[in-house]
């Protein structure tokens, strides 16, 4: 009797010690997962504005229909779109209400860009003042999501603040 109950108690307890250990591999394959997904998008919100700002420096300087077409297509082939689903999949509410705003951000600046292509204007640089503030909202609580810790990026400090009027 004494040799069954330490068998199951030997048992019981190599099956708690598995369980515990399948949590805790899953836990790190999903923060790693995360962590790919939430590097991609931020890499595409990136991307998308900076290829916005080079079809309004190029050269050949669209116009009309024209930079409508090139500016959406600058934006929809950085692959936010593609990478935003992804984020539905793998990160919490609050970071998908964070990412929502980022690309909300970044079509108002498409959109003004289109009325307005020039970068030194004020309409581009209220804009691209709130894509930056909605981007460093988004990072900070991805690093926090991921368990990073330390001071904030400081590269973004100064748009962490509500935008200006």
């Amino acid at each position: 009797m004494g040799t069954l109950a330490g068998a199951v108690v030997g048992v019981g307890s190599a099956l708690i010690a598995e369980r515990l250990r399948w949590r805790r591999d899953q836990a790190k394959e999903g923060a790693q997962t995360r962590r790919v997904v939430y590097s991609d998008f931020l890499m595409a919100l990136s991307r998308g504005h900076s290829d916005m700002r080079t079809v309004v420096l190029r050269s050949d300087q669209p116009t009309g229909d024209r930079l409508y077409g090139d500016l959406h297509q600058a934006l929809d082939g950085s692959g936010i779109w593609r990478l935003r689903q992804s984020l539905s999949l793998t990160a919490s509410a609050e970071i998908i209400q964070l990412a929502v705003r980022a690309c909300g951000a970044l079509t108002t600046m498409r959109d003004r860009l289109v009325e307005d292509p020039d970068i030194r204007g004020d309409a581009y640089l209220l804009c691209r003042a709130d894509l930056w503030r909605e981007n460093a909202q988004l990072r900070e609580a991805m690093r926090k999501d991921l368990g990073m810790d330390g001071p904030p990026d400081p590269e973004v400090g100064q748009y962490r603040y509500p935008a200006a009027p």
